[in-house]
C-alpha cells in the first residue's frame, strides 16, 4: 500500500510536470503581409485563423506583421482579406506540440486582373510610406518625399504648412501666421522652383517669379517631393530646390473618399473680434474705366469696406474635400476628379519698432534711433478651392496618353486695425508722440490655371518618346485695397502730458493691383535605351519653348478730409482728391508700375545614364539655359527706364554618382550648376509703399548662377523607417538680396533689390532618421546650414570737428537673408492599426535668422529662433469611416524680431512701446502672436 501510494504520487507529480512543460511550449503562428507587387506592408488587413471549428481574427499592424498566439497543435487554415486586394486563398497547415512558432509569410496582389498593367496597378500604393522610401532610394538625384499618407495625419492643411516638416526645409509666414513661402537649405524662395507634375507653373505673384504655397490644400496631393539636386532632363532655374506637387491620378479600381471638419482660433473673442468686411468693393478703379487722365471724383468711390466692418467673437473655420475615380473600357479609360475648399480665419497681435533713416551720432556710432511704433491687430479669412482632374487613355501597348487640368483659386480677406505712435524723439528730453488710427482692408485674390496634355509613346524595342503641351495661367487681384487713417487727436509730452489738440488730418487710400502670368509651353524628350557591352545605357535629349506674357497693373489714390474732425463720423468728413500735377488724383502718375513683360525661354539637354560598375550608376550631361526678356511701361516716353531688355545664356552641367552598398543603402554624391533669374517686377523701375518701407525696382538687376556640390547616405530598412545623411556646398555669384538703402532725401528710406558686390557661399550637412517600434514611432531631422556674404555698409561716427556727423562705408559680412544656421523637426507617432487609430506630436523649429538686411553696419534685424508644438490624431469609428482632428501653435509660439543693440541703452520713455525685453544683449523690435487653431471633422473612404 505504502509503494502504491507513493507511485501514485509520483506518476501524479509527472503528469503536472508534463503538463507544464507543454504549456510552456507556446505555440505561436506569425508573419507578415504585403503587396505581392511593391512589398508594401499591408497594415489594416485581418488575418483569420480557423481551427476546430474555431475563429480567431488578427490585425496587421505597420509593419505588416501578425500573431496568434496559444495555437492548439493541430491543423488550422488561414486566409487574409483586405479592401482592394484579392482574398488569399486558403492556406492549410499543421502545428506540432514541439513547434514554439511558425511563420507564414503572405503576399497579396491587388484586385486588378491584368498583371501587365503595373503602372496603373501601382499608382495607387504610392500614397504609402513604403512606396515613398522606394522612389527616394531608386531615383536618380537626391530628394525627399511626403507620401500622401503622411500629409493626412500632418496638423497642416497647406502645402505651405506640409513643406515645414521636409529635411532642410524652412518656412516664411504670412501676417496671419500662416506659412506662404519655402526656404530650403538656407537659400530663400527666390532661389526655388515650383511644379505640379513635372511641369513649372505660373507665380501670381506681382513681382516675383516663386509661387505662394499657400495657396495649393495639402490634400490634394499624392505626394510633395523636394528636389535638391538638378538633372539635365530638369529646367536648371533652382539653386536651393525644388518642389514638385504631384497630384492624385487616376486609379485601377474605384474608389471615394469625402471630409469635412470645423474649428475655430483661439485669438479671437468677445475682447478681442474678428473683424470682418464685405465683398462690396470698386473692382475697377476710375482711371481703369475712364482712362488715365480721368479727373476722378470722391463720388467715384465706393467706402464700404471700411462702413460696414462686422466684428464676430469666434468665427468658425471649415474644410471640405472630395475625390472620386475608377478606371473604364476594360481599364484602358482612367479618370478620377478631386475637390477641396477650405474657409480658415486666422489672424495676429502685432507689435512694432520702425527705425529712423538716420542712426543717432551719439553716444555710439550707428546706435538705432526709431521715429514710429505700431500696434496692430489682423483679422484674415481665407478661402481656398481647389479642383483637379486627370483623364488617361491607352490607345494600344504603345500609346498612352493624358490630360490633366489644375485649378486653385484664393480669396484672402485681410483687415488690419492700427494704432500708430509717430514722432518719437529718441535724444530729446522732453518729446511728443502723435496717435494715428486707421483701418485697412484688403482683399487678395490669387488664381492658378494648369492644363497639361501628354503623350507617352514606344518606338521600337529601344527608343522612347514622350511629350508635353501646356497652358498655363497665373491672377492676383487686389480690387480697392481701401485704408482710413485719422490723428487719435492729442500730443504728449515725455511726462505723458497731454499738452495741446491737434487738428484732425484725415486721410483715405483706395488702392488697385491686378497682375496676369501666362505660359504656352511645348516639353519633348526622346530616350534610347541600347545595350552596350551587355549593359542597357539610356541616352536622353529634349528641351522645351516657353512663351509667357505678364501684365501688371497698379493704382491709387490719395483723399484727404483737411482738418475736419473724425468724431467718430465718417460721412461727415469732405474729403477732396490730392492733386498731383496732372489733377486726376492717381498717386502713380508716372506708371512705371503698369508695365507688360515678353519673356521667351528655351532649353535643351543631353544626358546619359549608365552603370560604370555592377553597384554604380552614373547619370550625367548637359542643359544650355536661353533668357529671352523684354519688358515696357506706361511710364512717358521721356523716361529712360521705360523699355529694357534681358538677353543671356547659361551652360549647365551636372553629374550624378549613385552607388549601392546593398539593396537597402545607396552613398550618393553629385554636381550641378544652376541658375535663379531675378523676378519681373525687380527689373522693372516700379515705385510702391510697403508694409513699412517704399519698394523701388532695379533695371541694373543680373541673373544669379551657382555651383552645388552634394553628397549623401541612405539606408531603408523597409517600412517608413529610414536613415539618411548629407553634406552640401553652395557658391553663389551675383546673390540678389534686398537692401534698406537710402532714398533721395536725407529722412528717406526706401528697400531694393541689388546684386550683392562679392560671391556668396552656403553650406552645411542634413540628418534624417525614422524609426517604428511596434505601434510607436519617432522621426527626426536636423540640418545645419553657414551661409556668408560680404556687402558695403555706411558706418555714422559721432560728430567730428566741424560739429558735422562722420561717416564712411565698410565691408560687412554676414549670413544670406533668410537663412537659419539650425533647422529641425521632431515627431512622435502612435499607429495601431487593432485600434484604428494614428496619433502625431509634431515639434518644427527654425533657428535665428537675419530677416531684414540695413543699409547701416550692425543694424540688421534677425528673427528669433521659433518652434511650434503641433498634434493630429485619426481615430477609425467603425468601416470606412474616421475622425480626426489638428491643432496647430499649442504653445501660442511667437514670431519675434530682433535689432542685436542693447536695449538697456535706449531711453526709458519709448519702453511702453518696446514691451518685455527678454534678451539683455537685443532690443526685440517686433513681436507677432497667433495663439492656437483647431480644427476637426470627419473622412469617409470608401
Amino acid at each position: 500500500m505504502k509503494h502504491s501510494y507513493f507511485l501514485n504520487r509520483l506518476l501524479l507529480f509527472s503528469s503536472l510536470i508534463f503538463l507544464f512543460a507543454f504549456s510552456s511550449v507556446a505555440q505561436t503562428i506569425k508573419g507578415k503581409v504585403d503587396d505581392y507587387k511593391t512589398g508594401e506592408p499591408l497594415a489594416g488587413a485581418t488575418v483569420h485563423l480557423t481551427q476546430q471549428g474555431v475563429n480567431k481574427t488578427a490585425p496587421v499592424n505597420l509593419n505588416g506583421a501578425y500573431a496568434f498566439k496559444n495555437v492548439h497543435p493541430g491543423s488550422y487554415q488561414i486566409q487574409v482579406n483586405y479592401i482592394g486586394y484579392k482574398s488569399s486563398q486558403v492556406y492549410e497547415g499543421n502545428i506540432n506540440s514541439t513547434d514554439e512558432i511558425k511563420i507564414i509569410n503572405i503576399d497579396l496582389q491587388d484586385a486588378s486582373t491584368q498583371v501587365a498593367e503595373v503602372k496603373i496597378t501601382g499608382q495607387g500604393n504610392k500614397e504609402t510610406d513604403r512606396a515613398a522610401r522606394g522612389i527616394e532610394k531608386n531615383a536618380s538625384m537626391i530628394q525627399n518625399i511626403l507620401s500622401a499618407n503622411t500629409i493626412k495625419l500632418l496638423p497642416d492643411v497647406t502645402v505651405a504648412n506640409a513643406l515645414q516638416r521636409v529635411s532642410g526645409v524652412s518656412i516664411l509666414r504670412s501676417a496671419s501666421g500662416e506659412g506662404r513661402y519655402a526656404i530650403i537649405r538656407g537659400m530663400e524662395q527666390r532661389y526655388n522652383s515650383t511644379l505640379v507634375n513635372g511641369i513649372k507653373i505660373p507665380s501670381p505673384d506681382p513681382a516675383y517669379r516663386f509661387v505662394p504655397m499657400d495657396i495649393f490644400p495639402s490634400e490634394m496631393l499624392d505626394r510633395l517631393e523636394v528636389i535638391k539636386a538638378l538633372t539635365p532632363s530638369m529646367e536648371g532655374d533652382a539653386i536651393g530646390g525644388v518642389m514638385n506637387l504631384v497630384m492624385k491620378s487616376a486609379p485601377n479600381q474605384f474608389v471615394f473618399s469625402a471630409n469635412i471638419s470645423g474649428g475655430f482660433s483661439s485669438l479671437f473673442s468677445s475682447n478681442r473680434p474678428f473683424v470682418a468686411f464685405g465683398p462690396s468693393l470698386n473692382r475697377q478703379s476710375p482711371a481703369s474705366i475712364n482712362g488715365n487722365s480721368y479727373a476722378a471724383t470722391y463720388s467715384d468711390f465706393n467706402n464700404k469696406a471700411i462702413t460696414s466692418d462686422k466684428n464676430m467673437s469666434t468665427p468658425f473655420s471649415s474644410t471640405a474635400g472630395l475625390t472620386i475615380g475608377d478606371r473604364f473600357l476594360n481599364n484602358k479609360l482612367g479618370v478620377i476628379v478631386s475637390a477641396s475648399y477650405q474657409n480658415i480665419y486666422r489672424g495676429s497681435n502685432s507689435k512694432r519698432l520702425i527705425p529712423n533713416a538716420q542712426p543717432d551720432y551719439q553716444p555710439l556710432p550707428n546706435s538705432p534711433q526709431f521715429s514710429d511704433s505700431y500696434d496692430r491687430t489682423y483679422s484674415t479669412q481665407t478661402q481656398r478651392l481647389g479642383i483637379h482632374n486627370k483623364i488617361d487613355y491607352a490607345i494600344d501597348d504603345k500609346n498612352k496618353i493624358s490630360l490633366y487640368n489644375l485649378y486653385i483659386h484664393q480669396n484672402e480677406y485681410e483687415s488690419r486695425l492700427s494704432s500708430d505712435t509717430l514722432g518719437l524723439g529718441l535724444n530729446s528730453t522732453a518729446f511728443s508722440k502723435q496717435i494715428t488710427l486707421s483701418n485697412r482692408s484688403t482683399l487678395t485674390q490669387q488664381t492658378i490655371y494648369n492644363s497639361t496634355l501628354h503623350g507617352e509613346h514606344l518606338l521600337g524595342n529601344e527608343w522612347k518618346f514622350n511629350w508635353d503641351g501646356v497652358y498655363s495661367r497665373a491672377t492676383r487681384n487686389m480690387p480697392d485695397r481701401t485704408e482710413f487713417s485719422y490723428d487719435a487727436n492729442k500730443a504728449i509730452n515725455s511726462a505723458g502730458t497731454v499738452t495741446n489738440e491737434y487738428d484732425n488730418n484725415t486721410v483715405l487710400t483706395h488702392h488697385w493691383e491686378n497682375n496676369k502670368d501666362q505660359d504656352i509651353s511645348g516639353y519633348a524628350n526622346l530616350i534610347y535605351t541600347p545595350v552596350i557591352a551587355g549593359k542597357p545605357v539610356e541616352f536622353s535629349t529634349g528641351g522645351l519653348f516657353r512663351h509667357k506674357i505678364r501684365d501688371a497693373y497698379y493704382m491709387e489714390y490719395t483723399l484727404k478730409g483737411g482738418s475736419t474732425l473724425y468724431n467718430n463720423n465718417f460721412n461727415s468728413i469732405p474729403f477732396a482728391l490730392s492733386s498731383p500735377i496732372d489733377g486726376t488724383g492717381n498717386s502713380n502718375t508716372n506708371l512705371s508700375n503698369n508695365y507688360h513683360i515678353t519673356e521667351n525661354d528655351n532649353a535643351e539637354y543631353l544626358q546619359a545614364k549608365f552603370d560604370l560598375l555592377p553597384k554604380l550608376q552614373v547619370l550625367g550631361g548637359v542643359r544650355i539655359e536661353n533668357t529671352n526678356l523684354s519688358y515696357l511701361t506706361q511710364s512717358p516716353i521721356t523716361v529712360s527706364a521705360r523699355s529694357g531688355k534681358y538677353i543671356y545664356t547659361d551652360v549647365l552641367p551636372s553629374i550624378h554618382l549613385k552607388y549601392a552598398l546593398t539593396d537597402d543603402q545607396n552613398i550618393r554624391a553629385s554636381y550641378f550648376a544652376s541658375i535663379s533669374r531675378p523676378g519681373f517686377g525687380e527689373q522693372v523701375p516700379y515705385q510702391i509703399d510697403g508694409e513699412y518701407y517704399k519698394e523701388e525696382g532695379n533695371p541694373n538687376l543680373k541673373h544669379i548662377t551657382a555651383d552645388n556640390y552634394d553628397v549623401r547616405y541612405e539606408f531603408f530598412p523597409g517600412g517608413a523607417d529610414q536613415l539618411l545623411l548629407g553634406s552640401f556646398y553652395k557658391k553663389i555669384y551675383n546673390p540678389i538680396e534686398y537692401y534698406v538703402v537710402r532714398g533721395s532725401g536725407p529722412s528717406d528710406l526706401l528697400i531694393q533689390p541689388q546684386n550683392d558686390p562679392g560671391n556668396a557661399i552656403n553650406y552645411g550637412f542634413e540628418a534624417l532618421a525614422t524609426k517604428f517600434f511596434g505601434v510607436i514611432g519617432f522621426s527626426a531631422n536636423y540640418t545645419y546650414t553657414h551661409s556668408r556674404v560680404t556687402t558695403p555698409k555706411l558706418l555714422y561716427a559721432p560728430t567730428g570737428a566741424n560739429g558735422q556727423p562722420m561717416n564712411s562705408i565698410i565691408n560687412e559680412t554676414r549670413p544670406l537673408q533668410g537663412q537659419a544656421n539650425h533647422v529641425g523637426n521632431a515627431s512622435v507617432l502612435f499607429k495601431s492599426a487593432k485600434l484604428g487609430l494614428d496619433m502625431q506630436l509634431a515639434f518644427v523649429y527654425t533657428g535665428e535668422r537675419l530677416a531684414q538686411v540695413s543699409a547701416y553696419a550692425n543694424l540688421d534685424f534677425y528673427q528669433h529662433a521659433y518652434g511650434q508644438l503641433d498634434f493630429s490624431f485619426e481615430k477609425t469609428l467603425f468601416k470606412h469611416f474616421s475622425l480626426y482632428g489638428k491643432i496647430n501653435n499649442l504653445t501660442n509660439a511667437a514670431a519675434k524680431i530682433y535689432l542685436k543693440y542693447p536695449h538697456d541703452k535706449i531711453k526709458s520713455q519709448l519702453q511702453e512701446f518696446l514691451g518685455k525685453q527678454d534678451i539683455t544683449a537685443q532690443t526685440l523690435v517686433q513681436s507677432d502672436y497667433y495663439k492656437t487653431l483647431f480644427l476637426g471633422g470627419f473622412r469617409y473612404k470608401f
